[in-house]
């Protein structure tokens, strides 16, 4: 065996990318896609890097608001997965409460945080409005 260092040889735990993920999501917008782009990300991060709210982190008894809130302000990057029905649940949630997601991506513009939309299925590129 060479004493040179191969960097194919590296496991993948070595190869792990530095900063935070925050997943934002629709429930009724193709969440097996998103749960799948999860998936993919974790080949890369560890899952203290990930956030996204089935996957443990939210405790029950824990303030959903304030968690959310505390993940936004920490994350680098908040992917904003965008499924074929996004629109259709914007429209739905116009003027019926609060709309999480939208408070979620508001927050991290509002933050400085890098903001990513990841098109999925169908997905049509939400209006600017």
């Amino acid at each position: 065996m060479s004493a040179d260092f191969d960097a194919t040889n590296k496991s993948r735990s070595e190869h792990k990318i530095a900063g935070r993920i925050f997943i934002n999501y629709r429930r009724g917008d193709d969440p097996g896609t998103t749960g799948r782009v999860f998936d993919q990300l974790e080949v890369e991060f560890t899952k203290e890097q990930l956030f996204m709210d089935v996957e443990g982190h939210i405790r029950p008894g824990d303030d959903f608001v304030l968690v959310l809130d505390r993940q936004v302000a920490e994350c680098d990057v908040l992917l904003a997965i965008i499924g074929p029905r996004w629109n259709e649940h914007i429209a739905k949630k116009s003027g019926a409460g609060e709309d999480f997601v939208l408070i979620e991506i508001e927050a991290a513009l509002r933050n400085g945080k890098r903001v990513i939309p990841v098109l999925v299925g169908e997905a049509i590129p939400p209006r600017k409005d």
